[in-house]
């Protein structure tokens, strides 16, 4: 494994040269927790912020790197503040910056990039997010010099350098995110939040990194911003792009694929069906209908409805036997006091509960539902086709964890598979893709994907279901189905 070394400088504050950087000390903090975790050397993970920032501090730390960093194999740097150029030369300010003296008080480009050479790693990434001053003053000129940077990552070291913004343009913070925008997408894909741009054995390379950067950071600018804003990512020493900056493989476990079986908690076919409450066994006339969805009418409904859950879960257990056989001892079957009722088996779970609909307390909604399958040829069996023909319209598969739709969407439209098409929700909570030979509808949330046809077919759904994972998650049949929780 690559010994990999970071370098991380947030000046946030100045005793004089200007305003805060906001979140610089906290996001640098943030992603410094986050680098071991992604394949660095926590030994060799270096944060200077709050007093650190002085000139002292930041040149005695890039005068030692060589013996700090004992021959790292990579070394990633960050450094988040403001510059200025003076006489046509870029300066990255320090804390201790003065007006009066900003040269002899502040680093120079030229310097801290010379010191990073001298650190003689194999592979260097440098990370610049550095707003300009809002002013000048005392012959200062805002902002970095433009080419200067470029000339030395691509030309005379050969670094990899990404630049939160154009090195005379703003990098923009967030108050809704409490992060700076580029900084906050920075630290999604280092936390394994994101995982457009990561390889399949789990690297992610500098220029894989600004590619989703050059993508994301626009974007949240329009939806957090009202002005017209622009900030534009800038990839520096494009010739040293492969240069891995992180190794989520660890962090995002084995398949990086947003569908892959690891992320699954259980698969079910479902059927819901309204019903009134006046209909239900226990009813009588002279009990009180619920006016409202509260923990009394889900009790009432309950106990009323608990001689229909005993007859649903009857004739169910007479069918299953029947068609599968089971002996007696092999059937655990309950009829629950609280609405709900199952039959478990050895190759299946059938439940059925009842509750109060909540947009008309006068009806109930039964809810019908088979998990913990032992696998897809039970599914298409003549004896499960016999008992459970005609009652379902849907197959659920649900994330242990929520999943991100907007990146799901992301991949889809970046590289559509053949056959494809997707449709997304405003607030990319939701999405509909639609399989060329395939009818039914297929929904993407946070918590499950669902594919909804007509009641009838259960294998058809199930084929429908095997051909997404097929298409998402480059899966064979698997031999069986999650179970679910216990």
């Amino acid at each position: 494994m690559p010994d990999r070394a970071a370098l991380l400088i947030a000046v946030e504050t100045f005793f004089e040269i200007g305003p805060p950087v906001p979140y610089a000390a906290a996001d640098c903090a943030e992603l410094h927790r986050a680098l071991p975790v992604v394949g660095y050397n926590p030994a060799k993970c270096l944060l200077l912020a709050g007093h650190r920032t002085t000139k002292a501090v930041i040149d005695s730390h890039l005068k030692r790197l060589p013996r700090l960093l004992d021959k790292a194999d990579s070394l990633l740097v960050l450094v988040v503040t403001r510059g200025f150029t003076f006489k046509n030369a870029g300066y990255l300010a320090c804390a201790d910056t003065f007006a009066a003296d900003p040269a002899g008080t502040a680093v120079s480009v030229y310097d801290f990039v010379e010191a990073l050479r001298k650190a003689k790693c194999p592979e260097t990434t440098v990370l610049v997010d550095v707003d300009p001053l809002p002013a000048a003053e005392g012959g200062m000129t805002p902002g970095l010099v433009n080419g200067e940077l470029e000339h030395d990552f691509n030309i005379e070291y050969g670094f990899a350098g990404l630049l939160a913004a154009e090195p005379d343009g703003r990098s923009f913070e967030s108050t809704q995110l409490r992060h700076g925008i580029w900084r906050h997408h920075l630290i999604e894909m280092f936390t394994g939040k994101v995982r457009t741009g990561v390889g399949k054995d789990g690297t992610l390379t500098a220029a894989a990194l600004h590619e989703y950067l050059a993508d994301a950071v626009p974007r949240t600018l329009r939806r957090t911003h009202d002005a017209p804003e622009e900030q534009t990512p800038v990839l520096l020493g494009e010739g040293f792009g492969e240069a891995v900056v992180a190794d989520l493989g660890a962090l995002l476990g084995p398949g990086a694929e947003l569908l892959d079986p690891g992320r699954m908690k259980r698969v079910v076919f479902r059927a819901e069906a309204p019903g009134r409450v006046k209909d239900l066994a226990g009813y009588r006339k002279t009990h009180t209908i619920p006016d409202r969805a509260n923990e009394w009418a889900r009790k009432y409904v309950a106990r009323v409805a608990a001689a229909d859950i005993k007859a649903d879960l009857d004739n169910t257990f007479d069918m299953v036997r029947e068609q599968f056989g089971y002996k007696r001892k092999d059937l655990d079957v309950s009829a629950e006091r609280n609405g709900v009722g199952f039959i478990r088996t050895p190759d299946f779970e059938y439940t059925v509960a009842v509750g109060v609909n909540p947009d008309d307390p006068a009806e109930v909604v039964w809810r019908r539902e088979v998990g913990r399958l032992s696998g897809p040829e039970f599914v298409r069996s003549d004896g499960f086709k016999a008992v459970f023909a005609g009652m379902f319209d849907r197959l659920v598969f649900e994330f242990a964890a929520p999943v991100d739709v907007a990146e799901f969407v992301d991949r889809i439209e970046d590289d559509p598979p053949e056959g494809v098409k997707v449709g997304v929700a405003s607030d990319a909570n939701q999405a509909e893709v639609a399989l060329a030979g395939f009818s039914g509808k297929v929904t993407v949330t946070p918590q499950a994907v669902v594919i909804q046809g007509r009641p009838g077919s259960s294998a058809s759904l199930l084929e429908q279901f095997l051909a997404f994972l097929r298409k998402f998650a480059g899966l064979g049949e698997p031999r069986a189905l999650p179970p679910g929780p216990a």
